[in-house]
């Protein structure tokens, strides 16, 4: 598929707007460096590398921070974070969420979590958190809804999450009281339910949507 120039205008001018769609497969120069940052991240995690291979790598790796360091922009004018399109949102932090259906009050994604995300042969505690904030909070923040941040975010273990396995996430928005709304998720492995959450996330006022560093 050729996309227009709109089309890809708005890949590499992305906002803070989050149509809160579909993940896509992205075919694109920033969809590969994402891709190719991962993949970084995986073969690091897994490598037992010889001194002389991890300088060289080091060199390397320096190398390219160099070349993306020439186009440093302000947190509103980056890519990574906001390209909605794609599983992740084309950054390498957390594991890459695809979303797969949404409605107004609910949604359903997939994530798969390989050793750069281990915490010893099944998925790092501190990831699940990171895995839930992430479907919970766009919930939160879809549908017309004035941006929200999260004030609480409860996670329940039940069992471990296996690497290298597709595993389901889903979210609700069970509730609203005025600026407060109730958010409710699973992380599940087939049938077996690996972790829950319960959220909060509060309407900001207008005067808490600006950017607090440059306060």
């Amino acid at each position: 598929m050729t996309l227009d120039e709109t089309e890809v205008r708005d890949l590499w001018n992305p906002t803070w707007d989050d149509p809160f769609e579909p993940t896509v497969a992205g075919e694109d120069e920033f969809a590969e460096l994402t891709s190719a940052l991962r993949a970084v991240q995986e073969a690091f995690t897994r490598s037992r590398p010889t001194p002389q291979a991890a300088a060289l790598a080091a060199e390397r790796l320096r190398e390219t921070a160099s070349v993306l360091a020439e186009f440093e922009v302000g947190e509103d004018e980056q890519i990574s974070g906001k390209r909605w399109d794609l599983a992740g949102r084309g950054q390498a932090v957390a594991p890459a969420l695809r979303i797969d259906e949404v409605t107004h009050t609910a949604v359903r994604g997939r994530v798969t979590v390989g050793r750069f995300h281990s915490g010893r042969y099944a998925m790092n505690g501190g990831i699940t958190p990171l895995i839930f904030d992430e479907i919970l909070a766009r919930l939160a923040n879809s549908g017309g809804r004035p941006w929200a941040r999260t004030a609480y975010l409860n996670v329940n273990f039940r069992a471990p999450a296996p690497l290298d396995t597709e595993l389901t996430v889903t979210a609700r928005l069970v509730g609203q009281e005025g600026r407060k709304r109730f958010l409710r998720g699973e992380l599940r492995d087939r049938e077996v339910i690996v972790a829950d959450a319960e959220g909060l996330w509060v309407e900001l006022k207008p005067d808490q949507t600006q950017n607090l560093s440059s306060l």
